[in-house]
């Protein structure tokens, strides 16, 4: 009996740790699935932004100087976290497991992350600013007034560090 016991507790813990793991990556599933991005979701996201500086990084599961950037940001946000970093994949929705995948792969705990919810992107990129083109990555920082920095092309830690600088000044 004293051995079956032992068996039972093993294969009880076994049992909780798998049930652990399962929900942990339920949560890390929930945690990387973008809300859908439309035409009214840019003065959404100012609102909901009033009077707080902040990022919006906009990428693709195409771009690969897009991961580095996604890399960045992440780290930013960890350096940074009461800072709001908002993602937004413009990629259409049918590249949503892609998107999926590749947010999977980085750190962005706490940043916000949006993707296309329609394919038809011209609308979406002309609601995010009429003078985009589509050209990625690019990113656009924010002051507490919504002044914006538009970034055209990688963004990098100096730029990123210098805008917090001066947005902290004011």
């Amino acid at each position: 009996m004293a051995g079956g016991g032992g068996a039972m507790i093993r294969s009880l813990a076994i049992a909780l740790l798998c049930t652990v793991c399962l929900a942990t990556s339920g949560a890390l599933a929930a945690d990387v699935e973008p809300r859908a991005f439309r035409v009214d979701s840019m003065p959404a996201i100012r609102a909901e932004q009033a009077g707080k500086p902040f990022v919006l990084a906009l990428w693709s599961v195409y771009c690969e100087p897009c991961r580095d950037e996604l890399a960045l940001l992440g780290q930013f946000k960890a350096a940074n976290p009461s800072l709001p970093v908002i993602l937004v994949a413009a990629d259409p929705p049918e590249d949503a497991p892609s998107i999926a995948s590749v947010l999977a792969q980085y750190d962005l705990d706490g940043i916000e992350h949006w993707a296309y919810a329609d394919a038809f992107e011209e609308p979406l990129r002309y609601a995010i600013d009429p003078r985009w083109r589509g050209e990625l990555p690019r990113a656009y920082l924010f002051d507490a007034d919504h002044q914006k920095t538009v970034v055209v092309g990688r963004l990098d830690r100096e730029a990123l560090n210098n805008w917090l600088a001066t947005t902290q000044r004011r």
